[in-house]
């Protein structure tokens, strides 16, 4: 936790850990109090082998917050699962949350896609390499030319690696229980007939170039969500906020100033 001010809580998507929001921390720590911690099965945090739920994820943000003292005026920002955590903590503890931020959001996770996600964790398990399973990864998370910078420029590589745990070569790098476990977190995600109950201030982020957030599912979370705007940054994919952090970072700025105290 840095800074001072209001509090701004960022949470990580599957299996990443708090460095993926580095340059956000870096932007907002002479605004605000800034927080991002490692959920359950990431990082530093505990990695307990047995299925998680989304409740449970949910819990520890709220254990998380408990222990630090922050009962009210969060600004929530999550990408990815960290969204899905966002979307189900503002509802659950809506007092607690001042504005909502969703980053590469979804509102609904089949069962299918989890099954999918498993082949996906069985084939990891066979790569030997820790820069074989970062490339892996590549395609899905970050724009083609992105992806191709990543790929030519071995210092690029190695910056985006170090800094923003999107490479498997770190410090606490998860193993094939961390991906299971926390996979089973998404299975059956559905929120679609409660979003319609979000209340607080809404601010949904996503890159034109997503692969995994669909831009009709943005658009129907933008529709359904009662005070909420919609922003789209061009040409980047799915972790748009290390792709494009500058921009990232005005667009969530100027949101968070319209509500801030």
């Amino acid at each position: 936790m840095e800074g001072s001010g209001e509090p701004l809580v960022f949470v990580s998507g599957t299996f990443t850990k708090l460095q993926m929001w580095n340059y956000q921390i870096e932007f907002f720590r002479d605004k605000m109090t800034v927080l991002a911690f490692d959920n359950r099965g990431a990082g530093k945090s505990s990695r307990p082998d047995f299925p998680y739920t989304m409740e449970m994820l949910v819990e520890d943000l709220k254990q998380l917050l408990d222990y630090l003292g922050i009962k009210e005026g969060i600004h929530l920002c999550g990408s990815s699962m960290g969204a899905m955590i966002s979307q189900k903590f503002a509802l659950k503890y809506p007092k607690m949350v001042k504005t909502l931020i969703l980053c590469a959001p979804t509102s609904y996770y089949p069962s299918k896609t989890s099954d999918q996600n498993k082949l996906t964790y069985d084939l990891l398990e066979k790569l030997e390499s820790a820069e074989e399973k970062a490339k892996y990864w590549f395609p899905l998370m970050y724009s083609r030319n992105f992806k191709k910078r990543l790929e030519s420029d071995s210092e690029f590589f190695e910056e985006i690696c170090n800094d923003m745990s999107f490479c498997y070569h770190l410090i606490d790098p998860p193993i094939y229980k961390d991906y299971v476990n926390q996979n089973e977190a998404l299975r059956n995600f559905d929120m679609r007939e409660s979003i319609k109950n979000i209340s607080q201030p809404t601010l949904i982020l996503a890159g034109s170039k997503d692969k995994m957030a669909m831009p009709g599912m943005i658009q129907s979370m933008h529709e359904e969500i009662p005070n909420s705007q919609l922003e789209i940054i061009p040409g980047v994919g799915h972790a748009f906020n290390i792709e494009s952090p500058e921009e990232t970072n005005r667009i969530i700025w100027n949101f968070i100033q319209e509500h801030i105290s």
